[in-house]
């Protein structure tokens, strides 16, 4: 750096600040600032001097906002959060653009109205992810549309990150969504900095749900980036075992019949070789919830054992599940041969990534109210029993999601149509003096029994001075937000004929 450079402004990209150290530990050193900015805010928002200490890996500091703006970081529902939360950056003050020339549905959408300001003022949507640390320094983690989609959940890959380099001391690090690994969509973690590869599963375990812990860990030298600086995904390596394994753990070899049993069913559904050691954990090895359900499978095809989805769980080494399996009792061979080919669609079809997600915590215990969703109907004048019955029978013969039951082949959940003939029973229920909203979520908490029932239950709730209502009780493994408006069309169109 020529001595009489004394000021160094940066932006424009994310800052990895350990890059910095060759300039900042010099002697006289110049004064280097971070700046973020953006377009829509007359480009500075905020600043942040740059000292020795500050050089760690990861997220950059962009420091705070300059005095005629203010900086939010809010949740989904524009909630702040605290400090160390990720969230999303929106930006109000005296910078803010009045919006996008001749787009105003897009102006709508980014530039909202502000709740921390003074009346009618807005805030932009910055569509970045960021977050405070606990001396109020803003830090830049990335695009919250990095979002990323894994087995029903929605995952911001710059969270791992953060996680990663923050508390598990990478230098650098990148997840990705990778398609091509042996046991199905995972995520991988690249990371610099020679960190083990246990150390950082196991600062991702302490930080993050199960779903957020990349299947693989990869340490490379650098991150390799294209020729204007920005990372290079094509050219990070496809995971090796090694990779996926992490490291081995010190422990004994399997030694009993069972121990080896289990290693091997863990290579099989994992993808690898049988593992080496009894306390290999199947879920630090690259398993996730719904390998656990191809595991029991696997385990019920070899053994005739049923084993509980919570067992896996609660005993994920070899030699855990190895001594859990001697003590369970031994159940009926209930295997069935894989159907012939046929020209019509298969009697038993695979979930959706959500319905699978949904599936599995049903399995778990979850709360019935926690994935029943209620739907009351109020009806005015006479309500011919007959004719709703029909049409809820009708109904379900139109969308056969609301007759498919969700039981298990084979180890793994599986969609089964149920006949169209089936009719659906509508349960009257009197009020007896409560109100209609009272008997719904007391009705909505009753569990639904996925594997042999449809997801659907009707009842006709009947109060004084003639007060009806019709309630539905869908599990959300069929029903969404976007359901409501078709089922109910449909169901007046079909009451009416």
């Amino acid at each position: 750096i020529p001595p009489a450079l004394r000021l160094i402004v940066l932006g424009g990209e994310a800052l990895d600040p350990a890059r910095l150290a060759p300039w900042l530990r010099t002697p006289d050193a110049p004064r280097v600032v971070n700046m973020y900015g953006i377009t829509e805010t007359t480009v500075h928002v905020t600043t942040h001097d740059l000292t020795p200490d500050g050089l760690v890996p990861g997220a950059g500091p962009v420091g705070r906002a300059i005095d005629d703006l203010r900086t939010y970081v809010l949740d989904r529902r524009l909630r702040p959060v605290p400090p160390g939360v990720t969230g999303e950056l929106y930006v109000a003050g005296a910078g803010l653009s009045r919006g996008y020339r001749e787009r105003h549905p897009l102006t709508a959408e980014r530039f909202v109205a502000d709740p921390f300001g003074p009346p009618g003022t807005r805030m932009y949507r910055s569509g970045d992810l960021a977050r405070w640390s606990a001396d109020g320094t803003l830090h830049y983690l990335g695009r919250a549309d990095s979002q990323i989609s894994l087995r029903g959940f929605r995952i911001e890959t710059a969270e791992i990150e953060t996680v990663l380099c923050d508390t598990g001391g990478a230098r650098a690090a990148a997840v990705l969504l990778r398609e091509d690994l042996p046991t199905g969509p995972g995520l991988v973690a690249y990371t610099t900095g020679g960190i083990p590869a246990a150390d950082l599963r196991a600062a991702c375990t302490g930080r993050l749900p199960e779903h957020m812990v990349p299947t693989a860990f990869v340490a490379l030298d650098r991150l390799p980036l294209t020729a204007n600086g920005k990372l290079d995904r094509a050219a990070l390596p496809l995971p090796d075992a090694e990779d996926r394994a992490g490291e081995a753990p010190a422990g004994r070899a399997p030694r009993t019949a069972q121990e080896h049993l289990v290693a091997r069913l863990y290579g099989e559904v994992l993808g690898r070789a049988p593992v080496a050691a009894v306390d290999e954990d199947f879920f630090a090895l690259g398993g996730h919830s719904l390998l656990v359900t191809r595991l029991a499978g696997r385990v019920r095809a070899e053994l005739g054992l049923d084993v509980p989805v919570r067992t896996l769980f609660e005993a994920p080494t070899v030699a855990a599940l190895a001594a859990r399996l001697t003590g369970l009792t031994r159940t009926p061979d209930t295997r069935v041969p894989a159907l012939a080919p046929v020209a019509e669609r298969p009697d038993r079809l695979p979930l959706s990534p959500a319905q699978a997600r949904l599936w599995f915590l049903h399995r778990l215990g979850g709360s019935a109210v926690t994935y029943a969703v209620p739907l009351l109907l109020k009806l005015h004048g006479p309500v011919d029993e007959d004719a709703l019955g029909r049409a809820l029978t009708a109904l379900t013969r139109r969308h056969e999601i609301l007759r498919t039951c969700y039981p298990e082949h084979e180890g793994r959940p599986v969609q089964q149509v149920l006949p169209e003939a089936a009719p659906v029973p509508l349960t009257a229920v009197r009020l007896d003096g409560g109100s209609a909203e009272d008997a719904a979520r007391r009705l909505a908490a009753e569990p639904f029994d996925l594997a042999d029932r449809p997801p659907l239950r009707a009842h006709l709730l009947s109060g004084p001075d003639d007060e009806r209502a019709l309630l539905l009780v869908v599990h959300h493994i069929a029903y969404d937000e976007a359901s409501t408006g078709p089922l109910v069309r449909d169901l007046a169109q079909l009451y009416a004929a």
